[in-house]
């Protein structure tokens, strides 16, 4: 794993490792813990697209759909969503869209 966008695809090919039940919420901690650790420790990532930060995630969310990020991303995703798998997709394809610099569809 070279930055926190092969950490998502490792979550999105393997999802039993990081959540029992598709469950959003248990990704975005670990993201959250993930980009403590690289500010804790002046870490700086390289990768092509946009710097990928789970505050960040949730204001373009905002921004581009009007999903409400105040109670983070997993939130914001569940709610709009029907089911926990659907939520599980749609997070990884707005990571995509949001990694471009793309409006959601």
């Amino acid at each position: 794993m070279s930055n926190i966008y092969d950490y998502i695809d490792d979550m999105r090919q393997r999802p039993s490792m990081f959540t029992t039940d598709l469950s959003i919420g248990p990704l975005e901690w670990l993201l959250q813990g993930y980009c403590a650790c690289l500010q804790s420790n002046e870490i700086e990532e390289t990768y092509a697209g946009r710097r990928f930060h789970p505050g960040d995630f949730s204001e373009w969310l905002y921004g581009e759909i009007g999903w409400s990020g105040a109670r983070g991303f997993a939130f914001a995703i569940e709610e709009n969503t029907a089911t926990p798998a659907e939520a599980f997709d749609t997070f990884f394809r707005l990571v995509q869209q949001f990694r471009q610099g793309k409006v959601p569809k």
